[in-house]
């Protein structure tokens, strides 16, 4: 094998850090993958992975990564997990254990493999995996449980699939995460059938999304993957959207976040992307989680390059509609100090390594159609790095940030000497529709609450990425500090081994986990109908695109 420092030498490459991969070159299915030597080098204003097996993956531009790495997760802030468990690293064996540096901020809870589409890139539905698994109330109950137990505390829960809306049962799974204390249960859809149920019967439809709300879902999560309905776009919900959009909105959810899989075939569109969620934050969307495509899975270097997106290629596409770039933008882990400092442990950590995901505020100007940068509001930079140098103050039990401690006393509580304090970061208060900012602000960090919340994400829209990872592109450094994570029987399972390694971890289980006889069947059935449902609905499409609710919708 070629060594790291010979082709950092015959390419020219300037190294920024070391890390460990996998030899791509040499994967098995079911066989446990190797580690190799791997780093982060620059070149010509581009970032790639490059391992000492040749491989060199784009990874973004060097202005992204000069961004994340201000707010590089330190090597000190580290999670403690319940467990006795140590798997050293181990890619075959991974899992939560001692060494992992990160607590659960989301528990996937797969409820089912089943799936109302099939869509081309997709191998995970039933049909092409060969089975059924879908796990009992009593099995989603031991795994949140199991979660709790090694976070000390309740994680929030995203519900997901294949297509969860498929089990007639969603309410009652809604409502044992809740019992079980869940602060906020996520529900992970296509939104297609329940789009096609409004349109064929609102009232049916607006009475399940009520169920689901009463039983405790706080944010639905729905795909959406461009604008235009043809294969190079969105052909898999755009004519189902609109209908699912109006069921929320009757039904009584106002939490919506669209989730766009962007690779190189609609990345142009995911500016119209954000003007569409602009046009529909009444319908209840808050925000836009795009997801650049993971390339699971033996793909030609060719190929990838066909395909992949990084998420330095959504900040500029969205700079070009929208005139603000990645100084906007910051990485997870940015607001890690702040959370610890007004959480009460043990509570969700943001101790994401950098490279994981980005994120921002933009205010929502409705009358101009235009987006404005929190970092117009807000020093941003100078907020976060003053709270990380007083949580790190506090933590080394030194005076530092004796300014704020006393006025902590004198409120009686952190969390309105915070909001007294971040006034003074406040650049430009007046928000366009005349309200204030600080007083918005002020009810979010006294109160903490989902209603605080509201206000400000009446007048801010969220964008945000998070870049999950593949056999090219694979972190071991990532994965240890991931905080996405999947229930798996008796184990916690970090998201990105989950899915990049399948044969190993996601269909190995569930195949082994799988539903047997005539039940299976039955569910197989059902799920064949939900799909022929979809493609009779389809044919429909004259007046589909007549409706006053898909031209609203659409009319950005």
């Amino acid at each position: 094998m070629t060594s790291i420092d010979e082709i950092i030498k015959e390419e020219g490459l300037n190294i920024l850090e070391e890390t460990v991969s996998v030899d791509d070159k040499t994967i098995k299915d079911g066989k446990v993958p190797k580690t190799i030597d791997a780093v982060y080098a620059e070149k010509n204003g581009t970032v790639y992975l490059v391992k000492a097996n040749g491989t060199k993956e784009r990874i973004g531009t060097k202005e992204y990564w000069e961004k994340i790495m201000q707010f590089k997760i330190k090597e000190n802030y580290i999670a403690n997990i319940n467990t006795d468990i140590e798997h050293k690293r181990d890619i075959g064996s991974c899992g939560l254990c001692k060494q992992h540096k990160n607590s659960t901020a989301l528990l996937n809870i797969v409820a089912t493999n089943r799936c109302d589409l099939r869509c081309w890139y997709c191998f995970f539905y039933e049909e092409k995996a060969g089975f059924v698994y879908e796990p009992t109330l009593r099995e989603i109950e031991k795994s949140i449980k199991l979660a709790r137990g090694m976070n000390g505390y309740t994680p929030p829960v995203q519900i997901t699939g294949g297509e969860p809306t498929l089990r007639s049962d969603l309410k009652d799974i809604i409502k044992l995460a809740k019992d079980l204390g869940s602060p906020h249960v996520q529900l992970n859809t296509n939104s297609v059938s329940l789009g096609i149920e409004y349109f064929e019967n609102p009232k049916k439809a607006i009475k399940m999304v009520s169920e689901w709300r009463d039983a405790g879902v706080n944010t639905v999560y729905t795909s959406f993957d461009g604008l235009k309905p043809d294969p190079n776009s969105n052909p898999k919900n755009h004519y189902e959207t609109p209908f699912a959009l109006q069921a929320y909105k009757e039904g009584g959810i106002k939490s919506i976040v669209l989730v766009p899989t962007v690779s190189q075939i609609n990345l142009k569109e995911t500016p119209d992307i954000v003007r569409f969620a602009m046009h529909n934050v009444d319908r209840g969307i808050k925000g836009v989680n795009f997801q650049p495509i993971s390339l699971v899975g033996f793909i030609k270097k060719g190929e990838r390059d066909k395909l992949r997106v990084v998420q330095s290629d959504i900040v500029e596409q969205i700079k070009k509609k929208f005139n603000f770039g990645m100084e906007a933008w910051y990485p997870v882990p940015c607001v890690a100090a702040l959370a610890d400092l007004i959480g009460k442990e043990p509570h969700v950590h943001f101790y994401n390594n950098e490279k994981c995901g980005i994120a921002t505020y933009v205010y929502v100007d409705r009358e101009k159609k235009k987006l404005i940068p929190i970092t117009e509001f807000v020093d941003v930079d100078r907020f976060l790095k003053d709270i990380e140098a007083i949580h790190d103050s506090l933590i080394r039990k030194v005076m530092f940030g004796l300014e704020l401690i006393p006025s902590a006393i004198k409120y009686l509580s952190f969390r309105k000497a915070l909001a007294k304090k971040l006034i003074d970061y406040i650049v430009q208060d007046e928000l366009p529709n005349g309200k204030k900012l600080s007083d918005i602000l002020d009810r979010i960090m006294e109160e903490g609450s989902y209603s605080s919340l509201r206000e400000f994400h009446y007048n801010f829209l969220f964008l945000g990425m998070m870049h999950f990872q593949d056999y090219y592109n694979y972190d071991v450094n990532r994965v240890q500090r991931c905080s996405i994570h999947y229930a798996c029987g008796d184990r916690i399972i970090p998201f990105c081994t989950y899915n990049v390694f399948p044969s190993i971890y996601r269909d190995k289980y569930l195949k082994a986990h799988a539903l047997k006889g005539k039940k299976a069947e039955k569910l197989m059935k059902e799920s064949r109908k939900s799909k022929e449902r979809v493609e009779k609905f389809r044919e429909k499409k004259k007046d589909i695109v007549g409706s006053p609710i898909y031209k609203e919708v659409y009319a950005i």
